[in-house]
């Protein structure tokens, strides 16, 4: 009697427990369709805001595709044949990738394009690899529709500059790095000992995956710091266990560092250093070190960041956590530190933030879930509850790809480009072989010009002029070079009506009546419409273009004719 009275609760143990067995197949299967739920939305949501912004190209990108196309035409990588070097590009890799395109005869801006989308897709991949490296798949797309659903993510994929393809070698490396030290996904299995799973493979590319990043931007190679931090932290937390006690695996990773990274960036930097004779790119002096932005642009970074700072703070404050989370928000906090005096204008939309915003956006997650984990009276999943309250964030918090937003301000941009385009007929028209134009806009313009053309850059990032003394630090100095001896044949001066100002150079300019000897040529103008819906309202004028053309030089036949497009009300 007593076996069969057994017998019978072991039968109804294993049926609650293929009950329960099932109940959690269930539960596993909605969360898998959640999951896929939101990774559609996200790519419909990246899709339709990618077409809406295509037509956009930063002026930019152009900087970096002329000396693309010189190095491909056999003039290497100088501003003009007649000119010092002068490294005016910031991103070397994306360059030689231009160079590739054009070499290729392949549309060169459709083409970079096309990379960088596919770079943003190969991002969001290595950002849900690496998230879940701390949570589970439900919990891991949360960060990728978090990073999505920022306009600015979509409006620099398109731009046609390097930036999401320095975002996903960011994103890789951590992602590979985590690996290598025997970090594996969370699943419902226990880890076996971490230290046993130590991957020699992994840490190749972790070093060539640094080495990429460092010739893609010049500050890649600050992302040594991250990972030398948590190298430490695993070093100081697992000392007794910690697998570089293997003097042998040591040895493997210290060589491997050395022939992967070291070498390669170490012939690269000595070449730069021997063609360019600066130990500093012009991009980040001229542009990074900007005079009287202090705090400008990282200020704006925090404003961004404040509300999913604070949902962190429960993850970052737990016990639990291990070194990874340094890889996490590290990254940022370098960053405001090296851009503390930036432009604010070359960190639109965040675009020098987005690496470290990508790899900051899982720490909301783990900080949500982690205060969620406080409260035991919840009989429902918790993971639920945190997916909805990070997507209702997200939303809130983060601005997301307004399509009418998008439309706008590519409508406004091009017409910003289409003038930019009409300048550079113009000088094809009118311009004498060899003039020399002084010009503050080196994008576009020098470009679709000429090549006998001698474009002289009123910023210091293609000047050589301004990036030595005397003239470095000294721009009165250099108004009065420009007035005495260089005397430019043509000058295309910017004006901000709306800030009431023009540029630094041209106001310094205007005090040394150094215009007295230049005509007007043409005046373009563009700007925005204050109502959308009523084209034909009121427009604002934000931007204004002056060509001058030098008039008391030998040689000079009569007055020019005057080409002006007055703004439209």
């Amino acid at each position: 009697m007593i076996l069969c009275d057994i017998a019978i609760v072991d039968c109804v143990i294993e049926k609650f427990s293929g009950a329960e067995h099932i109940l959690s197949s269930l539960l596993s299967r909605r969360k898998t369709i959640l999951v896929l739920l939101i990774a559609i939305y996200c790519a419909y949501d990246l899709m339709v805001a990618l077409y809406t912004a295509w037509d956009f190209t930063t002026d930019d990108a152009y900087i970096s595709w002329y000396y693309a196309r010189q190095l491909v035409s056999g003039k290497g990588l100088f501003w003009h044949a007649t000119l010092p070097p002068v490294e005016g590009y910031s991103n070397f890799l994306w360059l030689m990738i231009a160079a590739l395109v054009i070499k290729l005869q392949l549309p060169l801006v459709s083409s970079m394009k096309v990379i960088s989308c596919c770079s943003l897709g190969l991002a969001l991949l290595f950002l849900y690899r690496l998230a879940r490296l701390f949570c589970s798949p439900l919990l891991s797309i949360l960060p990728v529709f978090l990073f999505s659903h920022y306009t600015g993510v979509t409006w620099w994929a398109v731009s046609g500059l390097e930036t999401l393809f320095y975002c996903a070698l960011s994103l890789a490396l951590i992602w590979q790095c985590t690996l290598a030290f025997g970090y594996q996904t969370v699943d419902d299995r226990p880890w076996p000992n971490r230290f046993s799973l130590y991957s020699t493979t992994h840490w190749i590319i972790t070093n060539m995956l640094l080495l990429l990043l460092s010739l893609t931007r010049f500050e890649g190679i600050v992302w040594i710091i991250p990972l030398a931090v948590f190298i430490g932290c695993q070093y100081l937390s697992a000392q007794r266990e910690l697998g570089f006690k293997n003097h042998k695996r040591l040895f493997l990773w210290g060589s491997t560092t050395f022939i992967c990274f070291v070498l390669p960036y170490l012939v690269y930097f000595i070449w730069r250093l021997i063609y360019f004779s600066h130990w500093i790119p012009n991009s980040y002096r001229c542009k990074a070190l900007a005079y009287g932005q202090f705090l400008a642009v990282d200020f704006d970074y925090f404003l961004f960041i404040t509300p999913l700072l604070v949902l962190s703070v429960p993850y970052l404050l737990s016990a639990n956590k291990d070194c990874r989370h340094v890889l996490l928000w590290l990254p940022s906090v370098l960053y405001t530190l090296l851009l503390w005096k930036a432009n604010p204008v070359v960190t639109y939309g965040l675009r020098l933030f987005l690496s470290p915003f990508a790899l900051f956006s899982i720490l909301p997650v783990l900080g949500l879930n982690q205060l969620i984990q406080y409260f035991k009276f919840f009989r429902w999943d918790p993971e639920y509850l945190a997916a909805v309250l990070m997507l209702f964030i997200t939303w809130f918090f983060v601005p997301g790809n307004d399509l009418n937003h998008l439309s706008k301000s590519v409508a406004e941009y091009n017409e910003r480009t289409q003038n930019r385009m009409t300048i550079a007929d113009l000088l094809n028209r009118k311009a004498k072989r060899g003039d020399s134009v002084l010009l503050d806009d080196c994008g576009i313009i020098p470009f679709f010009s000429r090549e006998d053309i001698r474009f002289i850059d009123a910023q210091c990032l293609n000047n050589s002029d301004l990036t030595q003394k005397p003239f470095k630090n000294d721009l009165s100095l250099y108004a009065d070079y420009l007035n005495s001896k260089v005397k430019p044949d043509w000058v295309i001066t910017n004006y901000y009506p709306m800030e009431s100002r023009g540029d630094y150079l041209t106001d310094l300019l205007y005090e040394k009546h150094f215009f007295k000897n230049y005509q007007l040529v043409s005046t373009l103008n563009s700007g925005f419409y204050l109502n959308k819906n009523q084209p034909q309202g009121k427009k604002m004028i934000d931007f204004v273009y002056q060509i001058f053309k030098r008039v008391n030089k030998p040689g000079y036949n009569g007055s020019l004719e005057l080409e002006s497009q007055e703004p439209k009300w």
